[in-house]
Parts: C-alpha cells; structure tokens; sequence
C-alpha cells in the first residue's frame, strides 16, 4: 500500500528513535506467510515504538480484482476509447456515499474533471442521509501542499461543496501540508472503519481519463486494515493543527492558501459549513460505533492477515519502517520477485542525466536484489514508466 498508516509525531525533536529494545511480538501476527513472518521480524525488533502507528498486523479482505487503469488496453497501442475508464471516479464516489459516520480522502491533489463531479454527487448524498438520519457525519480531505503549487483549500471546499444545502449535521474538511520537499502522497479512501480504497490513482482526469492515460494500480479491502487508514489520517491532521496553532501559522493562516510562501513548512485546512470547528475531529472506534457496516467485519473466517504500514515523509526525522519491510521481503523471496514502479533511480534535472540535489538510487534496495538474485537464484522483473512520462 502506498503511503499508508499512522505515524508517531515528534514535531519538536529529532529524537523519533523507534527502538525501545525489545522486541515485540503482534498478538495477531500467528499463521502469517513467511514473508509476513520476515517483515514482523524486523519491524518487531527494530520499530516496535511505531507499532500501532507506522505499522500493524491487522487482516481484511480483497474485494474483487486489483483496479488497473487503463483497462484492456494491452493488446493494442491506440488510446482507449473515450469513457474507457470512467468507472474509476464512479467506484470512488460510490465508495464514498457509503459513509454512515466518518470518511477520509487522500491524495496528492484535489480531485477535478469527472472525479470532482463524482464526489460531489456522493457530497450530495451524504447530505440527504445526514438530514434524514440527523446523525453528524465526518468527511476529511487531506491532500499534498506541493513546493510552489499551494492546495488553495478555500477553493477546492467551495467545488465539493456547490449547491450543498448548510442545514445538515454534515461537516467537511480540507488541508493541506508540507515539510520541506516532503508532503502528503498517499492516495487513499476509507469509510467507517470498514471499507478502504487504496494504491497509487491520484484523482485527475487528464492524466487518467483522457488520450495517453496514465497506468495505476489500486485496490479494495474491507475489514479492521480500513481503521489503520483512519489513524494514518489522523497523525497528518495532527500535524496540520499543531503547526496551525503557532504563532507563525496563525499568520500564515490570514494569507490566501494559493499564495505561494517561501517557508520550509506550510499547511492549510478550511471548513465547511460556516460555523463548524476549525479542525476535525480525531478518528476514534466510538465515532463509527453506530454504523450499520460494523456488522460486516464481525465474521473474520474469511480474512487474510495483512501488514498495513505507512511512510510519513519528513513529519518523522529519522523513522522509516516502511522502508526496511521492504528490504524484509526481499531478503525473505525464494522464487520470484516482481515490482511495478514508477521508476527506481533519482529524480534527473530536467535534460539531464543528474539527480536533483539530495536525491540519490536506493542502493539497500538494488543491493538486497541483488543478493536475491546471486545469493538464492530468485527471478527478479520490474515494469517501469516510460522515460520522460508523467505524471
């Protein structure tokens, strides 16, 4: 999974070491598979801080087929037809009109063309069910605060929110973040602690819906993983409130969220309707308790055991568990490994064949296929982007 799971905040300290030197043990990390098994090792041992918040053994179920946009295309090169993939953006909305409580959206930019069309749709609906129901129901809408393309959240709750009546207990949030050249990039959509959506689709329509599509990849799970979604959420909206709350975030907060800032950290949030808090409020079990949907995750028999961890960029220092679960598992292969990536190697400057600055190859990565290959004779394929592509 992409980007996925809560992590530990240490805003003030460069002391986020994850070792408390013990090694621990998941009470529901029984029968995983020996890659399981390998990965549990090494984040017990070396991240067990971060357990429950970089990183769970949790279980749930895969719903249906991976998404792979664009679909049956592989047998010719023409561009799709048009609408090839328009269920892509109604499957999203959909997922979000099952919201009876409480919903995260995350992505790297806000939605627009037919995925903004599609999540006002669901906006509307969830509005009917709040009025209807009277219950408050919670949407959260956390995207990256790119480095000179400041998210104008202003505009953005003003698009989901047009022609939604205030008069409901629907409350809406949208923020923003960055840290340096670090920012949101998860891309994830969960419901009520049971239904997630989660993998690399950002949510924009030239760049998937149109000619020349993007290839992505995503999925659907149902089960207790969607809660570790949730908390991921939480710790970003965490940070957006802390930084917020300072003297120099009160300030920023005054400008215009699409003014671009010089400032090594920038985060932004509106909300709506006029008079709601500020914040949202945290996910916690008690707030989705009354959801019909947790009925479906009682029954466990036909869960898969799973490892949900999550990478939170530069809002941890030193902290990247997400990072050695990987190396885990390919120092665990035996037969074959294969990767689909956007690419492997460092970002170029533009024309060139030179990393940008700070940016280097994954040598741990490369190093650990490499043993793979010599070491145990495991088959090791890699389907990359296109030089030049985006995005």
């Amino acid at each position: 999974m992409n980007s996925f799971v809560e992590n530990v905040l240490c805003c003030n300290k460069r002391d986020d070491s994850s070792d408390s030197g013990d090694e621990l043990y998941d009470k529901d990390a029984k029968d995983l598979s020996y890659i399981g098994e390998a990965v549990h090792k090494v984040l017990g041992k070396s991240y067990n801080r971060l357990h429950h918040s970089q990183w769970n053994v949790t279980s749930g179920q895969i719903i249906g087929a991976v998404d792979d946009s664009p679909r049956d295309v592989w047998e010719s090169s023409a561009d799709p037809p048009q609408g090839n993939d328009d269920w892509l953006p109604e499957k999203m909305g959909a997922l979000i009109s099952r919201t009876q409580a409480f919903c995260d959206v995350m992505s790297l930019g806000p939605p627009d063309g037919l995925f903004l069309e599609a999540f006002k749709e669901s906006l509307q609906l969830l509005y009917d069910r709040s009025k209807t129901t009277g219950d408050e129901i919670v949407v959260r809408f956390m995207f990256g605060n790119i480095a000179g393309v400041p998210v104008n959240c202003d505009r953005v709750i003003k698009a989901l929110t047009k022609d939604i009546p205030e008069d409901s207990n629907l409350r809406i949030w949208v923020g923003a973040w960055r840290r340096g050249f670090s920012w949101n990039h998860a891309k994830l959509i969960a419901v009520d602690g049971v239904f997630l959506h989660t993998g690399g689709h950002n949510l924009w329509d030239r760049h998937y819906l149109r000619n020349n599509p993007v290839h992505d990849l995503s999925i659907e799970l149902r089960g207790r993983v969607t809660r570790d979604g949730h908390r991921f959420a939480n710790e970003q909206w965490s940070f957006v409130q802390a930084k917020q709350s300072t003297l120099i975030g009160s300030v920023v907060d005054k400008m215009p969220d699409g003014m671009p800032l010089a400032k090594r950290t920038r985060v932004t949030v509106s909300e709506w309707p006029k008079g709601a808090a500020t914040f949202p409020p945290q996910f916690a079990k008690q707030l989705i308790a009354k959801s019909s949907h947790q009925s479906l995750i009682v029954d466990k028999s036909k869960d898969v055991k799973l490892i949900s961890i999550g990478r939170q960029g530069s809002m941890t220092f030193v902290s990247r568990p997400s990072d050695a679960a990987i190396i885990a598992m390919i120092e665990s292969s035996k037969t074959i490994i294969r990767m689909v990536l956007q690419d492997i190697g460092p970002v170029t400057i533009p024309g060139t064949k030179r990393a940008l600055p700070g940016l280097t190859w994954p040598t741990a990565v490369l190093s650990a296929l490499g043993g793979a290959i010599y070491d145990r004779g495991v088959d090791v394929e890699i389907v990359l982007s296109n030089p030049g592509c985006i995005p």
